[in-house]
């Protein structure tokens, strides 16, 4: 049991006085029943709001304090209009940030964190606070700025430094962070970084080879921006790597600040997977003046963990973030003390003083903190729990109406024409009508769904903007050969159809409803293996007698799944009983509902005629028919035990959908997630993942790589494992391209435009329109790797110094391949040694090319 004790001595400031606490004059004339959002900056004991205009812009020596508030489920930011909330019964969600330069003295640190308990007094403790560390801020803090980024100077104010040079540093994949160099040096540079050397007469963007189009294309904006402010003659775009391809002009320029000659770029700094990180739950209490935590749980977390209304916890989930959870009934000084206990916790533990902390109220918890929690049940701050939909819509009523269409993950009315195939070790059969609706687990199926209500044949703009839909079923025992073929066959059906398709991998007990809508609710899965033996099977020949579970009570949540003798039966259930006299039974336990009874009477229509009895009113006829198993099985106690989930759960509310960007970076995957998510963020450049929490869903940009396409099935099976909750890994996975969404994709995005892409601009074009007419441009502009991975491929490996690739190889990166050093050199050095290109290289036969790697050292 790990019991830690955190005196005074291990905070960083000092313990609020609740009694005596004065609220700043600032803070006052905020309206707990308003909306708004607004930046103040610490000054000494008080503080000094900061114009909208300036909103993003922040100084690394300063502390400032943001607060947003929005009414639930939606999103305040920057261009937020204040204004009071009026209407009854309205929700408003409360945030506070307190954000520390890089920079900054321990007194500005301490004043920060007594300000937020002044504003948290005010709004009575109704808010959710976090501490934002420069460099590491949440994605909440982040999302208020993914319009404009964020601009991060060094000093206090725009008088610390003199105008020029200076030097910025860009990075951030999904909202950009262009931050101000105290020092010009080579030390700055990171192949995964944009850099700006502005200078009297040029503004230099340095584009990284590893940097994002999000990161590139505010590069360019910075760059024009700081030109035109400043009355810059000239900016020039210099790709890594390609230096010494700059006019004489420019590097004349370059070198007086920045010598080519001591050119060092570090290689992408490796990002840590949360693969390994376990959470951890603490209970905590104060103990004669002690704040003491005690550990009572490792590893997945439940909502009921978080118990007691004057109980205090601290949910650690290491550098990605330390909650303290706040009981609902718990004292104000706790509450107005909880950041500086949380505080302390982390500098006893020893993590970086960097690592994200928050403070949540109990029935105020924000989405990032309730994504930890499978199946959290949402409540308001008095307890109450907040009810979701009803499981009851009527599949075309969604076509029009995207957002419900999106929660229960119906594309249509299911009436589209649907053509199914079961998958043999060497041959793919079309199955007929009449059979299709009967899968055996140890096969492979594909299910061709062709769309019947799309944007051509409907009045709505945001009807499907897919035609076909192709499903690949793999069964529970399906063999690896049957996988095989089936991942063949559904991937060379989709290059055949070629655009407005979707693909989706799903496991047996996994399937979506709008799998389950094609079927009316009558797909029937057998667990034996099917009568054909490895080849195609005879669908017509059933095993001689069976039982089956009627899972669902809906055309779009019901199956009937085939349960064995060991089973045991339950009051709430329907049972589908073929005897060995070919009698069809239909047994309903005496707490099943209506609608379940209707759909296995469909069911069981599939089968032949049916007699239907009910629990207790068995027929003796019934008996003599079905026998002594099953009359054995009726008699057996039901006890405790829970049967494990065959149907699919409603995907997650939507504060807790997550959209991801992925990249790969040295051969490993990165995930940034996105908060408070819109189409905008979707870059036609990347790979994004939307976790629904029944299904993910993979977009891919068009000018995403054939070889990182290929990587698709990949990216998503690593959000499933590395989730902080655990994961089914056999959850659906659905494969879709953009301009080709279907409505259950549409819906998670408000406002959903599809003209939106026709007018995107990307990297390459807006540089084309900055370029200097008449200048030498760097070699292959193209070449350069982007999280596009486009063009050359020998820009896509990582760059390392010359004098480390000649010198021992033990000493190497593991990454390196020995005998293909020359891989690793930038254009420049490559140019220098062998005085040729890479390409002129690869024309040489090999021997010439392995004798010139020894002459040069490389070999």
């Amino acid at each position: 049991m790990q019991i830690l004790d955190i005196s005074q001595k291990d905070y960083d400031q000092k313990r609020p006085i609740y009694e005596d606490i004065k609220i700043d004059t600032a803070f006052r004339k905020i309206s707990p029943k308003a909306i708004g959002f607004y930046v103040w900056r610490i000054q000494n004991d008080h503080v000094e709001a900061i114009p909208k205009e300036q909103y993003g812009t922040f100084y690394d020596e300063n502390t400032y304090v943001i607060y947003s508030a929005s009414l639930a489920g939606t999103i305040s930011d920057k261009n937020t209009i204040c204004r009071e909330i009026k209407t009854p019964g309205a929700v408003i969600e409360r945030y506070i940030h307190f954000w520390l330069g890089a920079n900054i003295t321990s007194d500005r640190s301490k004043s920060a964190a007594y300000k937020i308990i002044e504003l948290d007094l005010h709004l009575d403790h109704k808010t959710t606070q976090y501490r934002e560390s420069q460099g590491h801020e949440g994605i909440r803090f982040l999302s208020y700025f993914k319009d404009d980024g964020i601009l991060i100077q060094s000093g206090t104010d725009p008088s610390s430094y003199p105008q020029f040079p200076r030097l910025y540093q860009i990075k951030g994949k999904t909202t950009p962070q262009c931050i101000q160099q105290k020092a010009i040096t080579w030390q700055h540079f990171n192949c995964g970084h944009v850099m700006i050397l502005q200078t009297s007469t040029i503004v230099f963007v340095w584009v990284g080879r590893s940097t994002s189009s999000c990161e590139r294309i505010f590069g360019l904006k910075i760059g024009t921006k700081l030109k035109d402010s400043f009355k810059i003659p000239e900016i020039a775009i210099i790709d890594d790597g390609y230096e010494q391809s700059m006019s004489s002009q420019r590097k004349e320029v370059w070198n007086g600040f920045l010598s080519l000659s001591q050119r060092f770029v570090q290689p992408l700094a490796l990002t840590p997977s949360n693969a390994d990180i376990v959470l951890k739950l603490y209970q905590c209490d104060t103990v004669n003046g002690v704040f003491r935590v005690e550990l009572v749980k490792t590893g997945a977390l439940d909502q009921a963990d978080l118990y007691g209304r004057d109980s205090i916890y601290i949910v650690d989930y290491f550098c990605n973030g330390v909650w303290i959870w706040i009981g609902r009934s718990s004292h104000k000084q706790n509450r107005a003390e909880a950041m500086r206990h949380v505080r302390g916790y982390v500098i006893k533990k020893g993590y970086p003083a960097s690592t994200p902390v928050a403070r949540v109220i109990d029935g105020l918890e924000p989405a990032e903190f309730t994504s930890l929690f499978p199946n959290w049940i949402s409540s308001d701050v008095n307890g109450n729990s907040i009810k979701g939909l009803s499981e009851k819509f009527d599949a075309l009523t969604l076509i029009q109406r995207p957002k419900l269409a999106a929660q229960i993950q119906l594309m249509d009315d299911g009436n589209g024409d649907a053509t199914v195939y079961q998958i043999g070790v060497e041959d793919v059969k079309e199955i007929p009508k009449k059979y299709a609706k009967t899968f055996y687990s140890s096969n492979c199926y594909i299910v061709h769904y062709q769309i019947s209500c799309t944007s051509e044949n409907n009045i709505s703009s945001l009807a499907n903007l897919i035609k076909n839909v192709v499903y690949l079923w793999i069964g529970s025992s399906a063999s690896t050969e049957f996988r095989q073929t089936g991942e063949a066959f559904l991937t060379e059906m989709c290059n055949h159809l070629k655009k407005n398709v979707v693909q989706v991998r799903i496991s047996e007990g996994m399937e979506p409803p709008h799998f389950l809508q094609i079927f009316k609710g009558g797909l029937i899965i057998f667990n034996s293996k099917c009568p054909g033996g490895e080849g195609i099977m005879n669908i017509r020949k059933y095993p001689s007698s069976f039982v089956l579970k009627v899972v669902g009570n809906s055309s779009y949540t019901c199956k009937a799944v085939q349960v064995s003798s060991k089973t045991l039966y339950y009051p709430e259930d329907c049972y589908i009983l073929k005897a060995p006299d070919n009698e069809i039974w239909i047994w309903c336990g005496q707490y099943s509902t209506g609608d379940s009874r209707e759909m296995a009477k469909s069911i069981a229509s599939i089968l032949g005629e049916y007699n239907l009895v009910m629990e207790s009113n068995e027929t003796d006829e019934f008996f003599n028919s079905v026998g002594e198993k099953f009359l054995k099985q009726l008699k057996k106690t039901h006890g405790n035990i829970v049967t494990p989930t065959m149907n699919v759960a409603l995907t997650w509310e939507r504060q807790r959908i997550g959209l991801y960007m992925c990249s790969l970076e040295q051969e490993k995957y990165v995930l940034c997630k996105i908060f408070g998510f819109t189409q905008k963020d979707l870059r036609p450049e990347n790979i994004f993942l939307l976790d629904a929490g029944n299904i993910v869903y993979v977009w891919i940009g068009d000018f995403v790589s054939n070889d990182d396409r290929t990587q698709c099935w990949d990216v998503a099976k690593y959000l499933i494992t590395t989730h902080p909750v655990q994961r089914d890994a056999n959850m659906p996975i659905a494969i879709i391209r953009q301009g080709e969404e279907p409505i259950t994709f549409i819906g998670f995005f408000d406002n959903w435009d599809k003209k939106y892409y026709e007018n995107y601009v990307p990297f390459d074009k807006i540089r084309a329109q900055l370029e200097t007419p008449g200048v030498p441009v760097p070699v292959p502009r193209g070449s350069v790797h982007s999280d596009s991975a486009s063009g050359d491929d020998f820009d896509r490996y990582q760059k390392y110094p010359l004098d480390m690739l000649r010198g021992d190889t033990a000493n190497l990166p593991a990454s390196i391949n020995p005998t293909r050093k020359e891989i690793h050199l930038t254009h420049d050095d490559f140019v220098t040694v062998f005085k040729m290109t890479y390409h002129d290289f690869e024309e040489l036969p090999k021997w010439k090319q392995v004798e010139l790697k020894k002459q040069n050292k490389l070999f």
